[in-house]
């Protein structure tokens, strides 16, 4: 459930977390994202992977 005062940017937070699940096929019913990427093969990837580990950690 959503923190009232910050419930915009928490769902932000969780739509991005989904996209990033559907675009890299993350299927982890524990990880939200699933496995870090390996930065020298996918460092798009995992740059997004950091980005959004920092987000879901206000959160957490």
């Amino acid at each position: 459930m959503a923190p009232p005062r910050r419930a915009e940017e928490w769902l932000e937070t969780a739509l991005d977390v989904l996209t990033y699940r559907v675009a890299y096929q993350v299927t982890d019913p524990v990880l939200a994202l699933g496995s870090a990427p390996d930065a020298s093969r996918y460092p798009r990837r995992a740059a997004r992977f950091k980005e959004l580990k920092r987000g879901l950690r206000n959160w957490g």
